[in-house]
C-alpha cells in the first residue's frame, strides 16, 4: 500500500512539474449547429444541450456578435447559413465581403485546427460586437438556462418593426451595443440613441460610419453617392458559445464561432 502510495505521489508531482513547465491543459467546447432559414427573414438555431462536448463542464452563455453594413442594393433574400461569396458580393458592401472571407476560416467546419484563441478580439478587430437586448441582460437570457433550447432571430420587414430574439416562448427586443460597454477601444456615440436594428437615416448616414458615432458601422462602397442613392443597412451575425477554463485563475474559452447570417434591416417608418 506504501508502494502505491509513493507512485501516486511520484506521478501527481510529475504530472505538475509537466503543467508548470508549460503544458496547458486541453479545454473544448463544441460548436453550435448551422442556422436554419425558414424564411428570408428569420433564422432558427438548435442550442446544444448539456450533454453536448464541454457544456457540462465549461460554459457559461452563448455570445452573438454583429456588425452593421450600409448598401446602396435593395437584397430581400440575402440571409442564409449557406451564403457564399456569390451573394456577399463586393457590389453589396466590399467590407462585408472582406469580414466573410477572413472570419471563413474560424467558422468552416471542415477546418480540422479553427482558432478560438481570443475569439472576442478576433471579432472586435473586424469591428463586430456583441449583441444586447431592451430590458434584459442577454448573457443571463443565453445562459445555462438556454441549454437544448431553440433560439429564433427575426428581422420582420414591416416598417418600424424591432427585431426580436425568441426563447422559451419569450420575445426580447435587439440592441446595438452601448458604445461605452465596449472594452479595450474608446466610447462610441450611436445614432439614432435608441440602438434599435432599423434603417433610420441616422444609420445609414456613412458620415456617422466613424470610430466615435457609430462604429459598429461599415460604409457604403466609396463609388456610392451619398446625395442620391437610396440607402439600405443589412447586419451579418454569428454565434458562439463561451465558458472557463478549470485553471487559476481562470481563462475564457470559446466554441468554434458559427455563422448566423446576413438580414436586411426594415425601414423606421
Amino acid at each position: 500500500m506504501k508502494k502505491h502510495c509513493v507512485v501516486l505521489l511520484v506521478c501527481f508531482i510529475s504530472l505538475s512539474c509537466l503543467l508548470s513547465c508549460g503544458l496547458e491543459a486541453f479545454y473544448y467546447i463544441d460548436y453550435i449547429p448551422n442556422s436554419v432559414m425558414d424564411t428570408t427573414v428569420r433564422a432558427t438555431i438548435n442550442l446544444p444541450s448539456s450533454s453536448s462536448e464541454g457544456y457540462s463542464n465549461y460554459f457559461t452563455h452563448f455570445i452573438i456578435f454583429y456588425r452593421i453594413y450600409i448598401s446602396t442594393i435593395q437584397e430581400t433574400a440575402l440571409i442564409a447559413s449557406t451564403t457564399t461569396n456569390n451573394v456577399l458580393n463586393t457590389s453589396l458592401n466590399s467590407s462585408l465581403n472582406s469580414d466573410f472571407n477572413s472570419l471563413y476560416n474560424s467558422t468552416d467546419k471542415t477546418s480540422t485546427n479553427p482558432s478560438t484563441a481570443n475569439l472576442e478580439n478576433t471579432f472586435l478587430n473586424r469591428k463586430f460586437f456583441q449583441l444586447e437586448l431592451e430590458s434584459y441582460n442577454i448573457t443571463s437570457i443565453l445562459g445555462s438556462g438556454s441549454l437544448g433550447k431553440t433560439l429564433e432571430i427575426a428581422f420582420p420587414p414591416n416598417s418600424g418593426m424591432r427585431p426580436t430574439l425568441i426563447l422559451n416562448g419569450n420575445s426580447y427586443v435587439l440592441q446595438r451595443v452601448k458604445g461605452d460597454d465596449v472594452l479595450g477601444i474608446p466610447p462610441f456615440y450611436q445614432k439614432p440613441n435608441d440602438r434599435y436594428f432599423l434603417n433610420y437615416p441616422e444609420l445609414n448616414d456613412t458620415a456617422n460610419a466613424t470610430s466615435t458615432i457609430n462604429a459598429d458601422v461599415a460604409a457604403a462602397n466609396s463609388n456610392a453617392n451619398a446625395d442620391t442613392d437610396v440607402r439600405y443597412t443589412y447586419v451579418s451575425m454569428y454565434i458562439a458559445a463561451t465558458g472557463k477554463s478549470f485553471e487559476l485563475p481562470p481563462r475564457n474559452i470559446y466554441s468554434q464561432p458559427t455563422f448566423i447570417g446576413v438580414f436586411r434591416l426594415a425601414e423606421s417608418s
